[in-house]
C-alpha cells in the first residue's frame, strides 16, 4: 500500500494526462485536468530551478501561443457576440499557464512514456468498446448506440469518436513500434483503422490514411527488418479492413456510398458527398470577404451565419429559420471567418515556428517528442473538417499535446 501511495504521489502528473485523455467521451470534464496544471503553475514557479525551467521553455511555448491567443484577443473588438469573443480568449490563458506547468511535471522521459503506454491501453479499450457496440448494439458499459453514428463512450459527442481515435492513434503504434512485436504493432494498427472506419466519420478515415503513409514512409526509412516485414502485410490489412467495415457496418456504407456521388461531377454530388458542407464553406467565405482584417469573432460563428447564409441555405431551412451551422468544418475556413487575415497570419507563424524548432530539435529529443507531435499535426492538418478550432474540446486537445512536446525540451531552444 505504501508502494502504491509512492507511486501516486510521484507519478501523479502523469496521470492527470491519461485522466484527460479517458475523459474526452464526457464533455467538460476533461477540462478538470487540464486546468488543474494551470493553478499548479504559480506553485512551481515558487522554485528557482523551475523557474528557469519556465524560461527556457517560454521562448518556445510562448510566440506560438501568441500567434493563437492575439488574433482571438483581436477579433473580440469588434465581435457578433463580444462576451462569447472575451471569455473564450481570457479563458484560453489557461493554456498557456497548464503547457508551462506541463514542461516542468513531465520533463522526465519516464513520465511521459507512462502517458504513452496508459493512453495506449485506453485506445485500445476505446476501439474493442466499438466493436461490441457495432456487433450487440451496446457497448460494454450497457450504452446504447447512436441512430447515426457508432458512438462508444462518446455519448453526448457522439461524432468525436472515430476522430478522436484516429488523432491520438500515434501513440498507441508508437508504444506498440517500441515494445511490442511486429505483429502486435500491424494488430494495433488494423484494430484502430477498423473502428475508425465503422465509426462512420469520414474526417477520421482521412487521418488514418494520413497515419498509414507516415507510417508507411518510417518504415521503409529506418525500421528494422522484422517490422518493416511486417508492415508489407498492412495493404492487405488495410483492404480487408475496408471491405469487412462495408459488409458489416450500415454506417460506413452509407457514408462511403454517399462520398462516392463526388464522381457525378455536378454541384448538388459535390454538395451530398461533403455532407452539405459547400453551404457552410460559401457563408465563411461570405464572413472572410465582409470582416477580412479580423473576422466576425471567435465562437460568433453561428450567429453570424444567419446573416451571411443565402436566402435558401439547408441548414437554415432545417432549422426552422434558427440557427446554421456552428462553425465552419474547415480549419482554414474557420480561421478566415473567424479571426479575419490576423488570425491567417497567426496560423501561418505558429506552424513556422513549429517547424523551425522541430529541425532545431536534436535527433534524441525528436525521437521523444515524435508521438506527440504527429499527433498534434494530425489534429491541425490544414483539410480537417471535424471540430471547430476554438472550441474548447479542440483547443484542449491540442495544447496537451503541445505540453507534452514542450516536455521533451531540454536545452535551451534557442
Amino acid at each position: 500500500m505504501k508502494l502504491l501511495l509512492k507511486r501516486l504521489r510521484d507519478d501523479w502528473p502523469s496521470w492527470l494526462v491519461v485522466s484527460f485523455f479517458a475523459l474526452l467521451p464526457f464533455g467538460r470534464l476533461a477540462e478538470i485536468p487540464l486546468s488543474a496544471f494551470a493553478l499548479c503553475l504559480p506553485f512551481l514557479a515558487r522554485s528557482a530551478e523551475n523557474r528557469q525551467r519556465i524560461r527556457r521553455v517560454s521562448i518556445l511555448v510562448i510566440p506560438i501561443f501568441l500567434c493563437f491567443w492575439l488574433p482571438m484577443v483581436v477579433s473580440s473588438l469588434d465581435s457578433y457576440l463580444p462576451q462569447k469573443s472575451w471569455v473564450s480568449s481570457i479563458a484560453a490563458l489557461r493554456y498557456l499557464a497548464a503547457v508551462l506547468s506541463m514542461s516542468i511535471l513531465l520533463r522526465a522521459d519516464s513520465a511521459r512514456w507512462r502517458v504513452v503506454r496508459w493512453t495506449s491501453y485506453l485506445l485500445v479499450f476505446w476501439a474493442v468498446d466499438g466493436f461490441v457496440q457495432l456487433i450487440f448494439g451496446v457497448d460494454l458499459f450497457g450504452i446504447a448506440m447512436n441512430p447515426d453514428r457508432l458512438n462508444a463512450l462518446f455519448v453526448q459527442k457522439y461524432q468525436f469518436y472515430g476522430p478522436t481515435l484516429a488523432m491520438l492513434s500515434p501513440l498507441l503504434l508508437e508504444h506498440a513500434r517500441r515494445h511490442w512485436p511486429a505483429w502486435a504493432w500491424v494488430g494495433a494498427f488494423t484494430l484502430t483503422l477498423g473502428a475508425v472506419l465503422i465509426a462512420g466519420m469520414r474526417a477520421g478515415w482521412l487521418i488514418m490514411g494520413l497515419v498509414l503513409i507516415v507510417y508507411m514512409w518510417l518504415m521503409f526509412r529506418r525500421e528494422n527488418r522484422e517490422l518493416r516485414k511486417a508492415s508489407l502485410s498492412i495493404p492487405v490489412f488495410v483492404f480487408t479492413a475496408i471491405i469487412g467495415a462495408y459488409l458489416v457496418s450500415p454506417l460506413f456504407q452509407a457514408r462511403l456510398d454517399q462520398s462516392l456521388t463526388i464522381t457525378q461531377g455536378s454541384a448538388e454530388a459535390i454538395s451530398t458527398a461533403s455532407n452539405l458542407r459547400m453551404p457552410i464553406f460559401n457563408t465563411s467565405l461570405a464572413m472572410f470577404k465582409a470582416h477580412p482584417v479580423n473576422g466576425v469573432g471567435v465562437r460568433a460563428f453561428p450567429k453570424a451565419y444567419l446573416e451571411y447564409a443565402a436566402e435558401d441555405d439547408i441548414h437554415i431551412r432545417n432549422s426552422g429559420g434558427k440557427s446554421g451551422a456552428t462553425h465552419a468544418h474547415n480549419l482554414v475556413l474557420e480561421v478566415m471567418a473567424d479571426t479575419g487575415i490576423f488570425g491567417l497570419l497567426g496560423l501561418f507563424a505558429g506552424f513556422v515556428l513549429v517547424l523551425t524548432f522541430w529541425r532545431k530539435m536534436t535527433p534524441a529529443r525528436r525521437n521523444e517528442a515524435f508521438p506527440f507531435a504527429l499527433a498534434l499535426a494530425l489534429v491541425l492538418f490544414p483539410l480537417n473538417s471535424h471540430f471547430a478550432l476554438y472550441g474548447t474540446y479542440m483547443s484542449s486537445l491540442i495544447w496537451i499535446l503541445f505540453g507534452l512536446w514542450a516536455a521533451c525540451i531540454k536545452n535551451n531552444p534557442a
